[in-house]
């Protein structure tokens, strides 16, 4: 089948992205992507969320093609296997919790299934929301020493943002760190982030990044940006992701998603609701 652009897959960023702030993904988001697989584009999904809050949406969408986890620390497939993973060793992990002790904040332990905190909240409680489902408390400790593919740093913007410069100075050669919000540094393996994602996923389908695009929100996409043939950028992303991507869409709450993919991506000046 013909695609537009030469574009033969597409990665999507979930939160900010393809879901809106009540965290729905719109009649119109799964025409536009039924419209993609009509066309033979795939669609692939990569967030820094675990498996288990991705596959919901995957659902939503038919999602035929494997998904990132934990910005890429996991490839996994809508029925729950796992088929790529990257780990921080346990010595690491130890000392990031170490750096969020001193400063005051906590940080959140993942696994292939579970999330786990060490004590409940706000912060927890917002999150529970939106993963849609609950933290396990009982393991943490036990967790801690064990390899993990990602890890959370939570607290206060300006607290997270001194622990992701202490992180990177000391363990920059053995974990990546990127704020997938102001109060989240998600932390996993060295060169393991949404850029890697680009690449391993083209790999798996046997394309060039050159026939990739992406549509991301926040930071952390930017680094999916600069390995993407197209790169689009919601509306309501600061300055510095929407300067860094080749167009721009709506936002997340105005249908920007199926906008961008419309546009940018299938080459139609139909509505996405046509």
């Amino acid at each position: 089948m013909s695609t537009t652009n030469g574009i033969a897959l597409v990665i999507s960023d979930i939160d900010g992205t393809l879901i809106t702030s009540n965290h729905e993904v719109t009649d119109q988001t799964k025409r536009a992507a039924a419209r993609l697989y009509e066309r033979g584009i795939k669609l692939s999904l990569a967030s820094s969320r675990p498996p288990r809050s991705i596959r919901p949406l995957a659902d939503a969408l038919s999602l035929r093609s494997p998904f990132a986890a934990f910005n890429g620390a996991l490839v996994a497939t809508a029925d729950g296997e796992i088929i790529a993973r990257a780990t921080i060793a346990p010595d690491t992990s130890h000392r990031i919790k170490a750096i969020a002790d001193e400063l005051g904040i906590n940080v959140w332990l993942y696994d292939d299934d579970e999330w786990y905190v060490s004590e409940r909240t706000a912060f927890v409680d917002r999150e529970e929301h939106t993963a849609g489902f609950s933290p396990n408390m009982a393991d943490y400790e036990k967790l801690l020493g064990e390899p993990l593919p990602k890890l959370t740093v939570v607290g206060k913007p300006e607290l997270v943002a001194v622990a992701e410069e202490r992180v990177l100075d000391e363990l920059g050669d053995r974990v990546s760190a990127s704020r997938s919000k102001p109060r989240f540094l998600d932390v996993t393996s060295y060169g393991i982030h949404k850029g890697t994602v680009v690449v391993r996923l083209a790999e798996m389908f046997h394309i060039s990044t050159d026939s990739v695009a992406v549509i991301g929100d926040g930071p952390n996409d930017v680094e999916m940006f600069r390995q993407a043939a197209v790169s689009i950028s919601m509306g309501q992303a600061v300055d510095e992701v929407r300067a860094a991507a080749s167009h721009a869409t709506a936002s997340n709450d105005d249908e920007g998603w199926a906008e961008g993919i419309e546009k940018h991506v299938l080459g139609s000046l139909q509505s996405a609701g046509a």
